[in-house]
């Protein structure tokens, strides 16, 4: 009699797990949608970056809707993954040698440990090298090379916006903050992409792109008495205003980038990441506006996002 009750026993318990596991093969639990991150910088009225603020602070509006800020992190809380890009065509050659002094002396040393650098060129190819970290040698040996290069490299077309978006994609993997900082003087030629291609992939991706550029315009002669004023620099400024990058020109004679090249570093190192869910997911690009509630504040976040697609 015991061992038939024992076998009774053995034979319910195996049921109800059959069951068990049907029922759990039908509901599976929901997946919780992935967070979109949202790299901010925040200014006084005089330019300086402004830090201590709180995760109440910021209010997140996209689709007409606040959306509740889930994640937030201050400063070096998140390292920070850069592209170094460098026009190194014809008519930047006046400028490589100061450009790479201003880099060895105001950038690499200024570094966080953790920061990940990947040193790109561009003029008849585009080139980015792998990622750098905790080596300032290794860094400024790969700006010297990218700056140095062989004079019938630096002929032909000048493709910015392609050289951008190649960037992007270099990023796609990396941990962290992402951006790339761009050094220019904005006269692109050759490009398959135009800029409102390169502004809208970066910002999609959450890549902020900011520019050492040149302020200068020029005048193209059409005929004897009409002319179009040119000015290279507004591209480049809408790339970073779309990005929520910082454009910063050059306009010291003669020029020194040392110190742009300190406030860009210092730019990035002194974002806040918020995070949010996206109310759908489709895979789409969608509108976002990011807000500081602080009177007499300024800020600067990309403009666009790429909502997730349903798995």
């Amino acid at each position: 009699m015991m061992r038939s009750r024992a076998s009774l026993v053995v034979v319910g318990f195996g049921a109800l797990a059959s069951c068990l596991t049907s029922v759990l093969a039908i509901a599976p639990l929901p997946q919780r949608a992935p967070v979109v991150l949202l790299d901010v910088a925040v200014e006084d009225a005089d330019g300086h970056l402004v830090t201590g603020l709180t995760r109440d602070e910021f209010e997140i509006v996209t689709g007409g809707v606040v959306r509740p800020i889930e994640s937030f992190a201050t400063g070096q809380e998140r390292p920070l993954s850069l592209v170094l890009l460098f026009d190194v065509s014809a008519s930047m050659e006046a400028r490589r040698k100061v450009v790479k002094n201003g880099v060895e002396k105001w950038f690499v040393d200024r570094l966080a440990p953790q920061d990940r650098v990947h040193v790109g060129s561009f003029a008849r190819q585009t080139s980015i090298g792998p990622a750098l970290s905790g080596n300032p040698k290794a860094l400024q040996s790969a700006v010297g090379k990218a700056l140095d290069p062989r004079e019938a490299d630096t002929l032909g077309p000048s493709p910015i916006w392609d050289a951008i978006d190649l960037a992007v994609a270099a990023l796609a993997r990396a941990e962290g903050r992402r951006a790339v900082l761009l050094v220019t003087d904005g006269r692109g030629t050759g490009n398959r992409l135009s800029p409102e291609d390169a502004a809208t992939r970066a910002a999609a991706e959450g890549v902020a792109v900011s520019v050492v550029g040149e302020d200068w315009e020029m005048t193209i002669r059409q005929d004897g008495n009409t002319g179009v004023i040119v000015r290279p620099g507004v591209a480049l400024q809408r790339i970073a205003m779309t990005t929520g990058g910082l454009y910063l020109p050059d306009r010291s004679n003669p020029p020194a980038p040392g110190p742009i090249f300190e406030r860009l570093l210092a730019d990035l190192h002194g974002r806040y990441t918020l995070g949010f869910t996206p109310p759908v997911r489709d895979g789409k690009l969608h509108e976002i506006d990011v807000r500081v509630r602080r009177p007499g504040l300024k800020l600067r976040a990309r403009r666009q996002y790429s909502a997730p697609a349903e798995p």
